[in-house]
This record gives structure tokens, C-alpha cells and sequence, in this order.
């Protein structure tokens, strides 16, 4: 007989520890399996970095400067090998030219009879230019005589030099347009990077005071369901009416609403700042630690005073830094250039081209054009061009005073949100004076808990909204910093 009740025991103990653990695991939501917590330093560089609208921008200057490498890699020698295989068919020329027929296939046939030609071109500053052409005719691919194949080459060497008018060439013009759009697109970038710095540090601040305002408004709710219940005993104890209970569970139903208003908001905002991040989904930023870095950012922009400065000076700094401007001002000189290689392409025009033909063929040619009419065609694009300048200029100056009234905005922004600040400091500071009072009143039996609560709760209010007057205030300071040109790429 087998004994088997000694081990029995012992592995099921282990088969249930197991079964445990494993459903544990499963139980745990994916999310917080290698969930990773982000400071706002961390998330404004991620930010940064993986921003769609900013990767849009990354996006085209790759795309311009890969444009440029294709045309810069057009400077160097282009050659080219052609093959055409031939196959004959019927009798020969010298027979009868009508019983001849050529069939012609693609260049990966092998045919008897090959046409074989090699050309090499190469393009130099100052419209000068050089291109090469060795071309040959074999029989037979199979003859084992080519003592003849030198008398059916045919090779050239041509340089073509434009004289008159001495403008751009084709290729000039591509590379000027298209590192004028690249100037664009980095001016735009490094603007767009500071304006995004600030937008990701005002979503942060407005989430951490929506989280202080969920925790008031739950203490809120608490209360308010306190008074429903004091209310309820003091009707059972007929101290009390239903108009008393009326009043109460319609104060419990307005906490309740606006705390499920206060947390939809938060949560809205929360995923407005973490689309901004562009952040996976098992990332979280930590929100109300970041003390330090905005109290330093606090600082920096205290000791940044605007209002001693002359407004003209600032207008002025705004308009050089901002980048509307600057790339207004390239496409502008890239319109110049427009009309000026337009009247160019009116004008006569010469070239020189010298060369060699092989055996012993050397050639000069001179090249001379003149449009002697046209139809008003020239004069229609050289006025198109010039009116397209005038276009230009006058949104340049439209631009400037939109960013006059921009900046004159900012200003008096800065200044209303310090008044503001202030006056939130004032109101604070009346409603902690009157705190000492109730205090009083409380020892003294005249208020009751719930009431001086209530009372702790509007100065928490109060706490919040001088801290929301000062968000306002730092960020209404970045944005006019930045505006003006004070701020770095990064904050």
C-alpha cells in the first residue's frame, strides 16, 4: 500500500500560492506595468521633442534640406550608358531596301547588331557648363575582328559658356528659393518650440489648481451631506421643517454638480496637455512637485521688468525678433529676385561654346537670340512680379501693425494681471482677518463647526485664486518676454 497523504498537502499549499500569483499578474492592468512618472521639466522637453505640430515643421525642413542634397548632388558628373541591340531581319541593304525590316528590342536583348553610346555632362559655376559623348555601332557581338571598331566611334567634348545677361542659372534659382524656405521653417521652429514651452507650463499650472479645487469641492460635498443629516435628526426631534431639508439636499445636489464639474474639467485638461506631449499611454506627469522650477521661473520673470522700458524701443525689439516678420522680409528679397530674372529673361541673349569632334574636328560657335516680338508677354510677367512685390510690402506693413497692437495688448495684460495679483492679496488677507473673528465666535458657542469650516474653505478659495492671479501673471510675462525676443529657445 502507497502512503501518499505526507506530500499531498505540501503541494497543494504550492499549487494555490501559484494559481495566486498568477492571477495577480493578470489582474494587474497593463497601464501600470512599467508605468513611468514625469516631473514637468521632463515633460515640457519630451514635449518638445515629440509635439505633432513642431514634427510637422521637423518634417519639412528635412524635406527641404533633402531637396537641397538631390540638386547639390546634380553639380557632380552625370553619365550615362545607353544600350540598343538591334536584330536584322530579310535581306540587306544592298539588295533591296524594301525587303530590309528592323525590329528593335528593349536595351536587355542580345542581338547581333549593337548601337552603344556614353555620355557624361557636368554643370559649373558662373553658367558654364561641359558635357561629352562617346557613341559606337558593332556588327556582330560575336565577330572576333575589331580592328575596325575605332572607324565607327563617334565622340565629341562641348563647354557651353552663357555671356549675356550674366543671371542665375536653373539650378541657382532652385537652391536660393529653397534655402529661403529652410531659413523659414527653422525661424518658425525655434518660435513655435518657446510658444509651446509655455502653452504645456499654463496646461500644468491650471491642472494643479483644478486639483485643489476638487479637493475643496469634496469637502464641500461632505459638509453639505452633514447638514442634510443634522437637518433630518432635528425634524425627527420636531426642531426642524422640510422647507429646512429642502434647502439642505438642494446645497448637497449643488456640491455634487459642481464638484463632477470641477473633476470633467480636470480631466479634460488632462488629456488636452498630455495630447499636446504627444505622451504614451503608461506615462503620467506628477502634478504639484515641480515647486522649485516655477518658483525660480517666478523669479526670473520678476526681475524681467517691461514697464520702465520706452514702448517704442519694445514695439521695435518685436518686430526684429518676430519671425512673421523676418520670413516676410525673405520672401519679399525672393520676389526681387523674381522680377530681376524675369527682365533677364527678356534681354538678348549670347553664349560661346567651343569643342572637339572626334577624329580631328575642332569647333567655335557663337550663339546670339533676340525676341523680337512677343505679344506683351514679357511686359505681363515683369508686371505680374512687381505687382506681386507691392502685394508684399503691403502685408508687411499690415503684419507690423497687428504686432504693434499684439505687443500694446501684452503690455497692458502684464499690467492688469499684477493690479489683479493684488487685489487677490488684499481679498485674502480680509477674509484671514475675518477668520481671527469667527474663531472667537466659535470658542464662544455663537457659530458652529460646520460654519467655521466653511469659513477655512473660502480662505482655501482665496489661497487658490492668488494662486491662479499669480499663474496668470508668470505666464502673461513669458508670453510678452517672448514676444519681445527676451526669452532663449529654451525657458
Amino acid at each position: 500500500m502507497i502512503n501518499i497523504n505526507g506530500n499531498l498537502k505540501p503541494n497543494l499549499l504550492l499549487l494555490f500560492v501559484t494559481l495566486v500569483l498568477c492571477l495577480s499578474v493578470l489582474c494587474v492592468p497593463a497601464a501600470a506595468i512599467g508605468e513611468k512618472e514625469m516631473s514637468l521639466q521632463e515633460a515640457i522637453q519630451w514635449g518638445l521633442e515629440n509635439n505633432y505640430d513642431l514634427n510637422m515643421i521637423r518634417n519639412s525642413i528635412i524635406e527641404l534640406e533633402r531637396s537641397l542634397e538631390i540638386i547639390n548632388a546634380g553639380k557632380s558628373f552625370q553619365i550615362d550608358l545607353n544600350v540598343t541591340p538591334i536584330l536584322h531581319f530579310g535581306k540587306d541593304g544592298s539588295s533591296n531596301q524594301n525587303n530590309e525590316y528592323l525590329v528593335e528590342f528593349n536595351k536587355s536583348s542580345l542581338t547581333p547588331t549593337t548601337e552603344t553610346s556614353l555620355t557624361a555632362t557636368k554643370q559649373f559655376p558662373a553658367n558654364l557648363s561641359l558635357s561629352t559623348e562617346l557613341s559606337w555601332e558593332m556588327d556582330s557581338l560575336y565577330k572576333e575582328d575589331y580592328s575596325d571598331l575605332t572607324e565607327k566611334i563617334n565622340a565629341s567634348l562641348r563647354i557651353n559658356k552663357k555671356i549675356y545677361p550674366d543671371s542665375w542659372s536653373e539650378n541657382e534659382k532652385q537652391i536660393y528659393s529653397i534655402e529661403n524656405s529652410l531659413k523659414n521653417k527653422l525661424e518658425e521652429l525655434k518660435w513655435k518650440q518657446t510658444e509651446k514651452q509655455i502653452e504645456v507650463i499654463r496646461d500644468y499650472l491650471n491642472i494643479v489648481r483644478l486639483q485643489e479645487q476638487v479637493d475643496i469641492a469634496e469637502e464641500r460635498r461632505y459638509l453639505a451631506e452633514e447638514e442634510l443629516e443634522r437637518v433630518k435628526k432635528q425634524i425627527e426631534l420636531g426642531e426642524g421643517g422640510y422647507q429646512q431639508e429642502a434647502e439642505a439636499q438642494i446645497a448637497l445636489e449643488e456640491a455634487k454638480g459642481n464638484l463632477l464639474n470641477i473633476e470633467q474639467n480636470l480631466i479634460r485638461n488632462k488629456k488636452s496637455l498630455y495630447l499636446i506631449l504627444n505622451l504614451p499611454e503608461n506615462y503620467n506627469i506628477v502634478f504639484g512637485k515641480d515647486i522649485d522650477f516655477i518658483a525660480e521661473l517666478y523669479l526670473k520673470m520678476k526681475n524681467m521688468k517691461f514697464e520702465d522700458e520706452n514702448k517704442e524701443i519694445l514695439f521695435q525689439k518685436a518686430l526684429e525678433e518676430n519671425y512673421q516678420i523676418k520670413n516676410s522680409y525673405l520672401e519679399k528679397e525672393e520676389l526681387v529676385k523674381e522680377l530681376e530674372w524675369t527682365e533677364e529673361e527678356g534681354k538678348p541673349k549670347l553664349s560661346l561654346s567651343g569643342g572637339y569632334q572626334f577624329p580631328a574636328d575642332w569647333f567655335v560657335m557663337v550663339d546670339f537670340s533676340v525676341n523680337l516680338a512677343d505679344g506683351g508677354i514679357q511686359q505681363i510677367k515683369e508686371e505680374q512680379k512687381e505687382n506681386n512685390i507691392k502685394q508684399k510690402e503691403a502685408s508687411i506693413s499690415y503684419l507690423t501693425e497687428q504686432l504693434k497692437i499684439e505687443a500694446e495688448h501684452l503690455l497692458d495684460q502684464d499690467e492688469y494681471n499684477l493690479l489683479y495679483l493684488n487685489t487677490q492679496l488684499m481679498a485674502l488677507e480680509k477674509e484671514q482677518n475675518k477668520m481671527e473673528i469667527l474663531e472667537k465666535q466659535y470658542q464662544q458657542g455663537i457659530i458652529n463647526k460646520t460654519q467655521l469650516i466653511n469659513a477655512r474653505l473660502v480662505i482655501e478659495e482665496k489661497e487658490i485664486k492668488v494662486e491662479q492671479a499669480k499663474d496668470e501673471w508668470l505666464i502673461g510675462h513669458l508670453q510678452l518676454a517672448h514676444f519681445i525676443g527676451f526669452l532663449q529657445e529654451k525657458i
